[in-house]
């Protein structure tokens, strides 16, 4: 029984051991430091480079205490694994949130101007209806008065009309009539 455990246990941390090395994860370089980037899993190893914090690596292989990571600019070399950790850095989230806000604040201050513009514009049009309403009353006034006076004229005319046929026709009928022969 306990063999089977063993046994059991040792092709577990082999295919685990496997699985590490056939994927890329992402890490970062952990605290405020600069990790040496060395070419071989070595303590004593040659430096390629110093990889200050927050940088991003791919891990592509682990031995013991040791990572092999690919760099954005290429390169590989090996790293203390216990210096790399998951988790997004904190100051790359802050940087992207300050991104974020700054262009939050182009937006805010684009639709600011954008509504001042719009209430100006209102304003105006506002300016315009009331002129548009004062003409049409001025307008409204002066029609009603000129049919008021078309009216009166009309019927002024037709009473003198009528008068003076009245009177023609009352002329004619007093008239002799004058008998031909």
């Amino acid at each position: 029984m306990k063999n089977t455990r063993w046994c059991l246990f040792l092709v577990m941390g082999c295919f685990l051991y496997g699985q590490g090395d056939a994927l890329a994860e992402t890490m970062y370089v952990t605290d405020r430091l600069y990790l040496s980037l060395r070419t071989a899993p070595d303590p004593g190893g040659p430096s390629v480079t110093l990889l200050p914090s927050d940088t991003r690596v791919d891990v592509l292989e682990v031995q013991g205490n040791w990572a092999k990571v690919l760099l954005e600019d290429g390169k590989t070399g090996w790293v203390m694994k216990r210096y790399l950790v998951t988790d997004v850095p904190k100051s790359i989230i802050i940087e992207q949130m300050k991104r974020q806000i700054d262009s939050k604040d182009v937006s805010m201050k684009s639709l600011r101007e954008e509504n001042a513009s719009v209430k100006a514009e209102m304003e105006g049009l506002k300016n315009q209806i009331v002129e548009q309403n004062a003409r049409i009353e001025v307008t409204t006034k002066e029609n009603t008065a000129k049919r008021l006076k078309d009216m009166i004229g009309t019927g002024i005319s037709a009473l003198l009309v009528g008068l003076i046929i009245g009177l023609a026709l009352g002329y004619l009928a007093r008239r002799p009539k004058k008998i031909r022969y």
